[in-house]
């Protein structure tokens, strides 16, 4: 994950770590804003696409969320934490085949996500038993 931080000039990597410590203190709407800004800036960074979801996510914003993880997925097709950001957006919003969909992509980027791997049993005996 750390390699994903460093893109860009040391400028756009101060302000990127500059929101990940917004999202770290929940302070989503400033997170939102300072992301927004170095997307404009420099679009080509996933990790920014992917803060900002995260602090759309905390703000129940679940659509948005979904649509700025696919953004940094087009920059970066290895980006699981966007993957899993989006499984997390379709649980939210109760869709767990979608979420089950995007756990499974996760696990296939990175096997070693002990969490994700519990998600998706859980939600394979989850919908089995819904059958």
């Amino acid at each position: 994950r750390y390699l994903w931080c460093r893109a860009g000039s040391e400028t756009h990597r101060t302000s990127l770590g500059n929101i990940i410590s917004l999202n770290a203190a929940k302070r989503f709407p400033e997170a939102i804003t300072a992301a927004t800004r170095l997307i404009a800036e420099v679009p080509w960074l996933a990790e920014t696409w992917n803060q900002r979801a995260l602090a759309l996510f905390g703000l129940g914003r679940l659509a948005e969320s979904i649509h700025d993880c696919t953004e940094a997925l087009e920059i970066n097709p290895y980006h699981f934490g966007a993957v899993v950001g989006m499984a997390q957006c379709h649980l939210q919003a109760k869709s767990p085949e979608s979420a089950l969909q995007c756990f499974r992509r996760a696990l296939r980027l990175n096997p070693n996500l002990e969490g994700v791997r519990a998600q998706v049993l859980y939600l394979q005996r989850t919908l089995k038993s819904q059958e």
